[in-house]
């Protein structure tokens, strides 16, 4: 190149290593300058509104760390700019400029915006208040909002691509500076980038190889297998949404470091995240090709790693024919059977920082190499782990590892503990206090089932008396379900049902709350509810293996202490099935009928608790001659029909309710309580929003309440 630049020394750098010098990575000054020499120069703008040129000018925002240190004045569109322009027609002396240079240039418009119209700039500094450019703050404030609005919402209004969005010219005059002659690439890291050995990094121009994503057919196909695939949340969908639309070409070669060559530029080695994106489908034939790590102990069927050629591998993953006469054909057979029976992906796990590259070439390689019924079926983003709510740091000393978990607190409590942390793609967090109480939970559980199976035993002796032993009261094994006993059968179906459904969806959090901390606090109110009666033996055998089969996922080996050494199984509890006897759906009734005890004794011992606060403070309603800490009997009074309003509501969601779609029209429902004056009763959204929430369950029978 023949050309001289005026740039700074970190730009000359750059371009040094992007084939803008004679030599690659060597820079050819000339001379040093001082930028207040060239301030008031007159030079020529590509692209201007000003053909006849535009003077040099300083100003305070340019940074010598971004670009090459000059840069073109747009005051319509840069707050930045627009501020200089100001400031420079003020203060022309302070800044030592000739009034002329700066005479007679205005603002032009280039860009005109929904929100800010023609001249987002100026617009922006009188909605901020800027008067300067030492208002740093407000003007980092304003460029954000300049540049998101012209870029997303603005359309040119000048030059040959008036009328189109600034996302479609952006390229376009990009291309059309390079076809004149009036710019060059240039490219540098978004950000300071320093390299272990201290120096600053730049953006280098090398040979290199792309994956080009962005191809509009393998783009189709990918969404379409993200379509399909289950993301366990919508934030992941969203995070692979967000990569699909901005990933296109990907640099995908290394010279140096560990990977598989390039099978056709064997100088290049593929890069990690590009290498690694298949991998899971040699696991499905590893144990039939080689038992030790290495490869150097063959597998079952004796092949060697000279018998998987590459017409092998395309049989076995592929699915092309195999050429006749190959040596290993019926082993090569066996392979294929055993890829098809494990593939595709089931499920991927990883971090959620991977995403926007290495999950997403997952999606795209895949497309690329197999058919649709070998595409992944899930992947699960997850983030990091945080410990006692802060991250975990070496320096801070805030770290616990596996091994120092599981001696301190134990396998189980850890599991469980991790369990709880959380399962979105927001970060974990592993508390210790979890894990103690974990501890004491699953010691406290394990000797009350002790308990009662020694109860149970005792019953089997004699079946038809009632028993108890320590705490545990039971009741003939021959005597009939009650109410009672039909509320808590449903409950522990609507939770076995809940963590099953947990469990399949890796939702490990909502499986420990329903299959543990739920099933134990329903476990704890059939107690106390059949404390007088005892309670059902047959519930109680049910509730015993149930808990155990919920937690083993989580706590194998207290579960399996539970199984074998307390209840007195033989097999191990890892034979054993979830639950076969579970009904298709929760008993909606029943369950309803457990929460309507709980609200009426819990409005009771409410009002017991009131009456005792106001009888402590010498109150007068306190009837004469009651005792309140001794047992009392309490009369209850049910109406013989609903109250009217109460129909009212049910009247107009009724009315309101589409069965096809099991939605509510919000808007007519309230017009509809409104027209009856029924919005100021503070009784009524409460109750409308209960028997909603029983249509969503049950349906339009919700509405009977017969």
């Amino acid at each position: 190149m023949d050309e001289v630049y005026v740039i700074t020394e970190r730009a000359a750098r750059s371009m040094a290593f992007q084939g803008l010098s004679p030599a690659d990575g060597q820079v050819v000054q000339l001379g040093t300058i001082s930028g207040q020499d060239i301030v008031g120069t007159k030079v020529n703008a590509p692209l201007s509104h000003y053909t006849d040129g535009v003077f040099m000018l300083p100003m305070d925002n340019v940074l010598a760390t971004k670009g090459t240190g000059v840069v073109t004045s747009v005051p319509s569109d840069s707050p930045d700019d627009f501020a200089t322009l100001r400031d420079l027609k003020k203060k022309a002396d302070y800044y030592g400029i000739q009034p002329e240079w700066i005479a007679g240039f205005e603002p032009v418009p280039v860009i005109s915006t929904p929100a800010y119209g023609e001249m987002t700039a100026p617009a922006l500094c009188e909605e901020l208040k800027i008067n300067s450019q030492k208002d740093r703050d407000q003007l980092a404030a304003a460029k954000d909002i300049a540049y998101k609005e012209g870029f997303y919402n603005g359309v040119m209004t000048v030059g040959e691509f008036q009328g189109q969005t600034v996302q479609e010219a952006k390229p376009r005059v990009r291309e059309l500076l390079l076809a004149n002659g009036d710019g060059f690439a240039y490219a540098e890291p978004e950000g300071l980038v320093m390299s272990r050995s201290g120096d600053e990094c730049v953006v280098a121009l090398c040979d290199q190889w792309y994956f080009d994503y962005g191809e509009a057919a393998w783009k189709k196909l990918a969404e379409e297998c993200l379509a399909a695939m289950d993301t366990y949340g919508e934030e992941t969908r969203h995070q692979f949404e967000l990569s699909l639309d901005w990933l296109h070409q990907w640099a995908c070669v290394r010279t140096y470091g560990l990977g598989s060559k390039v099978p056709w530029d064997s100088n290049y080695l593929i890069e990690s995240l590009s290498d690694s994106t298949i991998y899971m489908s040699y696991y499905t034939v590893a144990h039939l090709l080689h038992r030790s790590l290495d490869g150097s102990t063959l597998g079952p069927l004796g092949i060697t790693p000279a018998d998987m050629d590459d017409a092998a591998w395309d049989y076995v993953l592929l699915g092309k024919e195999l050429p006749s006469g190959h040596a290993k054909a019926e082993e090569l057979v066996v392979l294929r059977r055993s890829y098809l029976y494990w593939y595709p992906v089931d499920i991927r796990s990883s971090g959620r920082d991977l995403i926007q590259n290495h999950l997403t070439f997952f999606i795209y390689i895949h497309t690329a190499m197999f058919p649709k019924s070998e595409w992944p079926r899930s992947v699960r983003a997850n983030g990091h782990l945080m410990l006692n709510g802060e991250k975990m740091s070496k320096s801070t000393g805030n770290t616990l590892s596996l091994r120092e978990s599981c001696d301190r607190y134990g396998a189980d409590a850890t599991r469980l503990t991790l369990a709880d942390s959380g399962d979105s793609i927001e970060d974990a967090n592993f508390e210790e206090s979890t894990a103690n109480a974990a501890i004491l939970h699953l010691y406290t559980l394990m000797e009350w089932i002790t308990e009662a199976q020694k109860a149970l035993q005792q019953l089997d002796v004699s079946p038809d008396q009632a028993v108890k032993v320590g705490d545990i009261a039971l009741r003939p094994a021959s005597s009939p379900l009650t109410t009672v006993d039909k509320i808590f059968n449903a409950e522990m179906d609507a939770l076995t049902l809940a963590s099953g459904a947990d469990y399949n969806k890796t939702m490990y959090r909502d499986a420990l709350k329903s299959g543990f901390y739920e099933f134990i606090k329903s476990r704890e109110w059939y107690v106390n509810v059949t404390a007088d009666t005892g309670m059902h033996p047959q519930l109680l055998r049910k509730y015993i293996t149930r808990q155990v089969i919920q937690l083993c996922p989580i706590t194998p080996h207290w579960a399996e202490h539970i199984w074998k050494t307390v209840v007195g199984n033989t097999s191990s509890i890892m034979d054993a099935r979830w639950p076969a006897d579970l009904p298709s759906e929760q008993d909606h009734s029943l369950l309803a009928v457990g929460e309507y005890i709980r609200k009426t004794v819990r409005s009771a011992r409410d009002a017991e608790i009131s009456l005792q606060k106001r009888s402590k403070k010498g109150g007068k309603s306190v009837s004469a001659g009651v005792d309140l800490t001794k047992p009392k009997a309490l009369d209850m009074y049910v109406a013989h029909e609903f109250p009217a309003w109460q129909e009212d509501v049910i009247g107009a969601l009724r009315a309101n309710f589409d069965a096809a779609t099991g939605k509510f029209d919000d808007k007519q429902v309230l017009a509809a309580l409104g027209a009856k004056g029924m919005l100021k009763n503070k009784k009524v959204m409460p109750f409308a929003q209960e028997i909603k929430k029983r249509v969503v369950l049950t349906g339009a029978k919700a509405f009977d309440r017969a």
